[in-house]
């Protein structure tokens, strides 16, 4: 009997001191540490440069009471057509647009044109940037351009 207390004695005691200590393992996803999956990695990409940019002031002072050709002259074929309601038209455009309060281009801003009998009634202008997925697209396009 006493030799099956011996070495279960010194088991015991192994577990207990093993248990005991004060390591810390970081668990990993892939090759990042829980650290990294915290904090979002800030990728470094540049501004695209634009051919043309439009003001915003000019946008909303311009196009009102222009008809759809006048329109699609300035601006191009609009990127989507819509009813509205079915009392006018909307046409969507996504340009960049220099905002002059921000002192900014916006990239990928919305502009939307609404028509009411064949005339543009009011412009609605959302200003955004170009999401960092077609902004890494374009930055991967220009390195790879042969």
């Amino acid at each position: 009997m006493k030799f099956l207390i011996y070495p279960f004695f010194v088991f015991t005691c192994l577990l207990v001191v093993g248990s005991c200590t004060q390591v810390e393992y970081n668990r990993s996803v892939g090759n990042q540490s829980r650290e990294n999956i915290a904090e979002p990695q800030a990728v470094q990409l540049e501004k695209p440069e634009y051919k043309v940019v439009y003001r915003k002031s000019n946008l909303e002072a311009l196009s009102l009471g222009r008809n759809r050709i006048e329109i699609q002259e300035l601006m191009g074929e609009p990127d989507g057509k819509s009813l509205d309601g079915g009392n006018g038209y909307l046409w969507d455009y996504r340009r960049p647009v220099f905002d002059e309060t921000t002192d900014e281009v916006y990239g990928w801003s919305l502009i939307s044109f609404k028509f009411l009998k064949g005339l543009c009634a009011y412009v609605n202008i959302r200003l955004e940037q170009l999401p960092p997925e077609l902004l890494q697209e374009q930055n991967t396009k220009k390195i790879f351009k042969f």
